[in-house]
């Protein structure tokens, strides 16, 4: 990597943890405050983006857009990672961090579809059986069309069966005031 870059990318990761320049040359901070797009940086040196550009070293100055470019690139990264880690931590922190097979409640929140495409989403708030006082959280859950038939003829079986539709008898967990859905009947 070239040296003009290099030393750029470390003075801006340098001054984005600090949140200013820090200690830096003048012709540093002012790159840097153009690799960050901080014109509130280059104000507060009393410097105009036409005086920053004059004051900077030529071989910085020609860095500057490979350096932003490689430094967003860096931080999508980081950021990306983070996300990753933090929804990791997440399902740890509600399922034990162990590989076991889970059980959970599920309460639907909201569902949906992309118009033309086959696939269904569900959105629920799952919350762990059997695991103490774990907190729920939110699962996008994307059905894919040949899967789509199989679940829905199992949930009406289900229904079918506890409703009795043979013997009419209600299910065990019915509510009070709970009557036989009319879609159960449905072909």
């Amino acid at each position: 990597m070239n040296d003009a870059i290099e030393h750029l990318l470390s003075k801006t990761r340098d001054a984005q943890a600090l949140g200013h320049p820090g200690p830096m040359s003048t012709g540093e901070a002012l790159a840097v405050a153009l690799i960050l797009d901080r014109p509130d940086w280059l104000a507060e040196m009393d410097y105009t983006l036409a005086d920053a550009i004059g004051r900077i070293d030529r071989g910085w100055l020609a860095a500057i857009p490979e350096v932003a470019k490689q430094f967003r690139n860096e931080r999508n990264e980081a950021a990306y990672a983070a996300a990753v880690k933090a929804k990791a931590d997440k399902l740890a922190e509600v399922t034990g961090g162990d590989d076991e097979r889970l059980d959970f409640a599920a309460e639907l929140v909201t569902y949906g579809h992309a118009p033309g495409y086959r696939d269904a989403t569900l959105v629920f708030n799952l919350r762990p059986i059997g695991r103490g006082e774990r907190p729920a959280f939110r699962a996008d859950i994307r059905i894919r069309p040949e899967d789509g038939e199989a679940i829905v003829s199992h949930i009406l079986d289900v229904h079918r069966s506890a409703w009795g539709r043979s013997t009419g008898r209600p299910p065990i967990d019915v509510k009070p005031d709970e009557t036989r859905p009319r879609w159960i009947d449905r072909t």
